[in-house]
């Protein structure tokens, strides 16, 4: 009952997809009418997602992500995401970990003055579906952050948030038989509670490219990412400063098991 209750929910989160981009539209509809400054940037992310079966159902997520700016130039973040994942069927995954964040000054306008630390805890359901030889991926996860303290940089006058996040994905293959394929999606960040005032919806992330199969257990893309961040501060002139990230994306993605694979 519990799995078929999970993937219940998962499946039909499509809906809730469609409700966030109700929100986040309505949203930014009314930001036009207050005061906001727009901060345009070319970003690099270089990405590498791990999902490492150790037996039958438990596994290891490994994740490592370069964020650069101004193309490969500088740094804007390095994410460090570990977490352990267990199969509840062939289609779901339930994951938690935790994840280290360095978040640095980059952009028209810098959201710190030094680069700072962030701690998060996480959790999430993952589905994969086929559908007319479309892989389908619905990803939900939730995410609790500890920040440190932005003006000096060191993990003091900690700041915490909560946030939820969920994805849509497709990839679509080029041909019955060709390793080539589009993927193509979208991703939705809500922040939440008490310490949370001017970014509730936080960002939107929307990403198009070129995939391909290379091996059994691996694939690489490459493709443009746009990001929308509205940042959690406030200008001195009490303005909403809304970011609009165009960045490169590379991404490898490795299933290759720990365990034996006869």
């Amino acid at each position: 009952m519990f799995i078929s209750s999970v993937y219940h929910h998962i499946k039909t989160s499509t809906i809730g997809l469609f409700i966030c981009f109700l929100a986040m539209y309505g949203h930014r509809a009314k930001a036009q009418t207050n005061p906001r400054v727009n901060s345009d940037n070319f970003n690099a992310w270089v990405v590498y997602n791990g999902q490492h079966l150790i037996t039958d159902n438990f596994g290891l997520h490994a994740e490592i992500q370069i964020r650069r700016n101004e193309g490969f130039s500088g740094w804007q973040q390095l994410l460090l995401r570990p977490g352990i994942f267990y199969k509840l069927n062939k289609n779901i995954l339930a994951t938690a970990g935790y994840a280290y964040v360095e978040t640095y000054p980059y952009g028209e306008i810098p959201i710190a003055k030094t680069a700072f630390p962030e701690h998060r805890i996480w959790q999430q359901l993952q589905l994969t579906q086929q559908t007319g030889g479309v892989d389908i991926i619905n990803r939900l996860r939730l995410e609790q952050r500890f920040f440190g303290d932005a003006a000096v940089g060191t993990f003091t006058n900690v700041r915490f948030e909560n946030r939820v996040r969920y994805m849509l994905k497709a990839n679509i293959p080029l041909g019955k038989t060709s390793p080539w394929y589009v993927p193509v999606y979208d991703e939705v960040f809500v922040a939440f509670g008490k310490n949370v005032k001017y970014n509730t919806f936080d960002q939107n992330r929307f990403g198009i490219g070129l995939g391909l199969n290379t091996g059994k257990f691996t694939k690489v893309e490459l493709g443009y990412l746009y990001q929308y961040v509205q940042q959690r501060n406030l200008t001195a002139a009490y303005s909403q400063v809304v970011e609009n990230n165009h960045t490169l994306a590379i991404n490898v993605f490795s299933s290759l098991p720990f365990k034996s694979h006869n």
